[in-house]
């Protein structure tokens, strides 16, 4: 996706985030948040338990990985050499880490910095939670989460590749890959501008919400599935048909993609577009009935297509 190329213009998006108060002339901004006194600049390595992760980053790439090595590390990279106020900056707050772009300060120049951070956590640790913001940066990760996920970008893209209870992903101006495993409780993907592809286990409830992006999702099972699309197309397969499916869009063909044999109820509506079916319905008044019809299906489409197929 496309990266902002002034860090101010980045900087006033997080405003919202209460770490930016002010931006001011002359390419300076202020970037102030909470006990700035007490985070460490630059490179190291923490032996300290670590069971949640608090990321607020602008400008570059952000990876968050699993390691062998048994202690978490910051590692981060840029073009040009950093004094100590440009430096990443960390804290260990009890079993929390707080991980910020640079020093709490004002007028600070923040302009093409070219920074990369890497972070490594141990893969046999017990991360229970961990928070992302980030603008005009792209944040990958391959970790497992016990309770939440969440992580919110703006111009940015995310691959996250997690296992986790709750994993909450929110982008603008980004495309959104997730690769799922285990059971999840909660799975919610929302973005704007952007694509959505999830490669999925199972989850209790999924949903996902696109403006001007396609969405694509391969799953083994979700139990309630949600989704929303303006202007993308959509393809969702799912290896066990969901206990209950709601899809509603406009300017979208949707492709719903479920075994044969699933017992389905279904109300199909569109406008401006066309239903084509492969599944043995028959119609029961208005509704689309295949064998028991115990799993409830949705489909309101204008502007679009709906095509139920049968998962090869």
């Amino acid at each position: 996706m496309r990266k902002f190329k002034n860090i101010v213009f980045a900087a006033a998006l997080v405003l919202a985030l209460g770490l930016l108060s002010a931006c001011s002339f002359e390419s300076k901004v202020n970037y102030v948040y909470k006990n700035g006194e007490e985070y460490t600049a630059g490179d190291r390595e923490i032996t300290e338990k670590i069971e949640k992760i608090d990321i607020h980053y602008l400008s570059g790439d952000v990876k968050l990985l699993a390691s062998e090595t048994g202690v978490v590390t910051i590692k981060e990279t840029s073009e040009k050499a950093l004094d100590e106020k440009l430096k990443v900056h960390t804290w260990v707050d009890g079993t929390t880490l707080y991980v910020r772009y640079c020093a709490s300060a004002k007028g600070l120049s923040l302009n093409n910095l070219k920074k990369q951070l890497v972070i490594t956590i141990p893969s046999d640790g017990a991360l229970g939670d961990l928070k992302v913001d980030v603008s005009s940066a792209d944040f990958t990760c391959d970790v497992s989460v016990s309770d939440q996920v969440k992580i919110n970008t703006t111009s940015g893209d995310v691959n996250a590749t997690v296992a986790a209870k709750k994993i909450f992903l929110r982008g603008s101006s980004s495309d959104i890959t997730l690769n799922q495993t285990g059971d999840s409780e909660e799975i919610k993907l929302e973005t704007s501008s952007g694509n959505i592809t999830v490669q999925m286990e199972n989850a209790a409830k999924l949903s996902t919400s696109v403006s001007s992006g396609k969405t694509n999702v391969s799953a083994k099972y979700a139990k309630e599935f949600k989704a929303v699309s303006t202007s993308g197309d959509c393809s969702f397969a799912f290896e066990t048909a969901p206990a209950v499916t709601d899809v509603h869009g406009s300017s979208s063909d949707v492709t719903i993609s479920v075994p044969k044999t699933s017992g389905i109820t279904a109300d199909l509506k569109v406008s401006s577009g066309k239903l084509y079916y492969d599944l043995p319905f028959s119609k029961n008044g208005d509704a689309y009935v295949s064998g028991d019809g115990a799993n409830q299906m949705k489909v309101v489409m204008s502007s679009g297509d709906i095509n139920i197929t049968v998962l090869e």
